[in-house]
């Protein structure tokens, strides 16, 4: 969204291609801003069709009404394309002589590595894994060749995804000016928050084990504290550990996060797999509440164990951590004020400016940029 946002700063209309049409409302408020969205049919779902996409190497399915459509769209004068993701990138083939950026929200590649890793060796899951882990390397660096230039989001990105000939942009994701907001009085003692989404396979395995080998740790040494756990997509795995772990309150998608992060005296961030920024590091920091997370889960953001919260990196030393944090509000209080002045630089106004730039470079290279137009997949 805040893309688009610059993207409609530098002088273009967002057309916005997707097959993802099934909250309206989401697609309605978009179009409300002047923009158009199309929804496209979804992926074809065949024997046939998967079998091509894994003879092809793609670690996700080619959707042909995408191709399609982009195809008669690049004739139109003045645009120029912007694709979100690397599973997004296979229809470069529509944009000859078309510039085009790459956003990525991650590197793909690594993320799914470091999933690969949580599996046994030589399992069916573990080989599946290592597959999609290859594909997805393999079309990630021919696409950031390809482009006219790639948007990563943290310098750790930019560096992994180095090619002869490519413009790499780092423009960091942002928060909302909303999480400064949160008074750094009124969090509840001993009440400790985890947050994301739980579709993001690297949340799930590091929640789950964080339930299993940190929090009975927590709970033995202060037998009041209460974890709350928000976010949407959990599998019935965490949900039942969840609500058979002792001081442990599932609550699944919340419309206040503001308020339970207002709530809460810490937020925690176990996580031994990933990539990308953590969003949910900064948006706790920015709301002054100190974080207890692995270097993994902290890292790409500056955060500076002792200064903004605490690192470690083993479940015991999680629940250290935390039981230390819990037992002195006061220098809780003072990671948290640390922490807020550090997140300031993750301001949308700030994260966003490098990608105005290409934009408007980009509408500089074509005529009329007042109304030249930029079609987003997805």
């Amino acid at each position: 969204m805040r893309l688009l946002e610059a993207a409609a700063a530098a002088g273009f209309i967002p057309h916005i291609l997707t097959t993802d049409g099934e909250d309206p409302t989401l697609v309605a408020a978009l179009r409300e801003r002047g923009w158009t969205v199309e929804v496209l049919a979804p992926p074809p779902t065949t024997l046939r069709h998967r079998l091509h996409q894994h003879l092809k190497r793609l670690p996700s399915p080619f959707i042909p009404s995408v191709d399609a459509r982009l195809r008669e769209l690049v004739h139109e004068p003045r645009t120029v394309v912007q694709i979100e993701h690397t599973q997004s990138a296979y229809y470069d083939q529509a944009l000859a002589g078309i510039p085009w950026v790459l956003s990525l929200h991650n590197v793909d590649s690594e993320l799914l590595r470091t999933i690969a890793q949580t599996k046994r060796p030589g399992t069916a899951a573990w080989l599946r894994a290592w597959s999609q882990w290859q594909a997805m390397r393999t079309v990630e660096r021919r696409e950031v060749r390809r482009a006219t230039a790639t948007l990563c989001v943290s310098e750790s990105d930019g560096r992994q995804l180095e090619a002869p000939g490519a413009e790499l942009i780092v423009s960091p994701n942002g928060i909302d000016d909303d999480f400064f907001e949160i008074p750094l009085e009124g969090a509840e003692a001993d009440r400790v928050l985890f947050f994301g989404r739980h579709d993001y396979p690297p949340n799930e395995h590091g929640l789950a084990r964080f339930l299993r080998e940190a929090w009975p740790l927590v709970s033995a040494a202060r037998p009041g504290a209460r974890l709350r756990i928000a976010g949407s997509g959990a599998t019935e795995e965490v949900r039942e550990l969840s609500a058979a772990t002792p001081g442990v309150e599932f609550i699944g998608f919340v419309d206040d996060l503001s308020a339970e992060i207002a709530a809460s005296s810490l937020t925690v961030v176990p996580l031994w797999a990933g990539g990308g920024t953590r969003l949910k590091v900064v948006e706790g920091m920015a709301s002054s509440r100190p974080i207890v997370g692995t270097g993994l889960g902290v890292e790409g953001v500056g955060f500076e164990s002792g200064r903004h919260g605490i690192v470690a990196e083993s479940p015991p030393d999680l629940a250290t951590g935390v039981t230390e944090l819990l037992a002195d509000p006061g220098r809780a209080r003072e990671l948290g004020v640390a922490a807020r002045a550090h997140a300031d630089r993750f301001r949308w106004k700030y994260t966003t400016a490098p990608a105005v730039d290409l934009y408007r470079r980009l509408a500089a290279r074509v005529p009329n940029p007042p109304r030249n137009k930029t079609f987003s997949t997805s």
